[in-house]
């Protein structure tokens, strides 16, 4: 895979470019340390991916969107999760973040083998021919044991807590259902995309905890502990990720054990590269969920939602601008039907 890097700092550049020459098989095109520089790149020799510091997009918003529409791929470098640039670049089409490699002072490399690692799996993504690792039937039963509250279940990957943001602005503080939310993203980052997320809509955000009851106008983000489920309880838990589990937390793991495991609510699966969420999505709908599919204009990547549209697992397809406002009203049509 042909690479380039975009990093302020001389030191990070090194750390990088010795990263990847133990890794034979990605070409470092180029390395820029300005935004200047990184224009000019990007015009003369785009890379199929953009290794590229938040500081960057800081200091131009459209950065990321202009990388997209040229068919380069973005990951970003930075070991700060709180930097409101992240979650920005992410929403606009950044594959993720990763902690990058660095020098100790006596010259030792540190973090080689994550970078590596992360590469290896960008690198699965962006043909998007992988397949899903869900092996669950079609037909699985659907369970209806399950929390007191509905729920609301949404997935997202490249693009989404931009589109997160704009779906949880949309909902109301009583929200007769609680919200969970798998995000692919880093480890490291998944408690400050909550506290990020939890300033951009009236509802409290945190990362879901094993044990925790879901409880209406709560919104819970799948954190770094495994994979997100519900168990038969209807409480929350995390499963242990197996070998070449590509992502971890999964969205289709978490749709699939709310198929099973809690009565019928509302799902969306927005923005994202791959597949991910598509079979459990369309598991949902077969157990009488309502569910929905972000449509391609607005997607800054329209891979996960078109693999759920092909699979006809979303009852509607609509607009990221409609889909906050069109699943708070199925929520409360839900609940209103079970009052009377």
């Amino acid at each position: 895979m042909k690479l380039a890097l975009a990093h302020p700092e001389r030191l990070a550049r090194e750390a990088v470019r010795r990263s990847l020459d133990l890794q034979s098989e990605h070409e470092l095109l180029w390395s820029v340390g300005d935004g200047e520089n990184l224009e000019r790149q990007l015009q003369r020799q785009p890379p199929a991916l953009l290794l590229l510091a938040p500081t960057f997009c800081a200091a131009d918003a459209a950065l990321v969107q202009r990388c997209v529409a040229r068919e380069v791929a973005v990951l970003l470098l930075t070991a700060d999760p709180a930097l409101d640039a992240v979650y920005a670049a992410m929403g606009a089409g950044a594959l993720g973040v990763l902690e990058p490699p660095h020098l100790e002072s006596n010259g030792e490399l540190v973090g080689a083998a994550r970078l590596q690692q992360r590469l290896a799996r960008v690198a699965s993504l962006i043909p998007a021919q992988h397949r899903s690792a869900l092996a669950v039937a079609a037909s699985a039963p659907a369970l209806q044991a399950g929390p007191a509250c509905r729920l609301l279940a949404l997935g997202a990957s490249t693009g989404g807590p931009l589109a997160l943001a704009q779906v949880l602005g949309q909902l109301p503080s009583a929200l007769p259902a609680a919200v969970l939310i798998v995000q692919h993203i880093d480890a490291a980052f998944s408690g400050g995309l909550a506290e990020w997320l939890s300033g951009q809509c009236a509802l409290p955000v945190r990362i879901a905890e094993a044990g925790d009851w879901p409880l209406a106008g709560q919104v819970y983000v799948g954190g770094p502990r495994g994979h997100l489920i519900m168990q038969s309880s209807g409480r929350l838990a995390y499963r242990a990720p197996l070998p070449g589990d590509l992502h971890v937390p999964s969205v289709d793991v978490l749709f699939e054990s709310l198929a099973r495991h809690a009565r019928a609510g509302a799902a969306a699966l927005l923005t994202g590269m791959g597949c991910d969420g598509a079979e459990g999505l369309a598991l949902l709908r077969q157990a009488g969920w309502h569910t929905v599919a972000q449509d391609e204009a607005s997607s800054a990547v329209y891979g996960m939602p078109r693999a759920a549209v092909e699979r006809q697992a979303a009852c509607s397809v609509l607009p990221l601008a409609q889909i906050g406002a069109h699943l708070a009203r199925t929520i409360h049509d839900k609940a209103q039907r079970r009052s009377e």
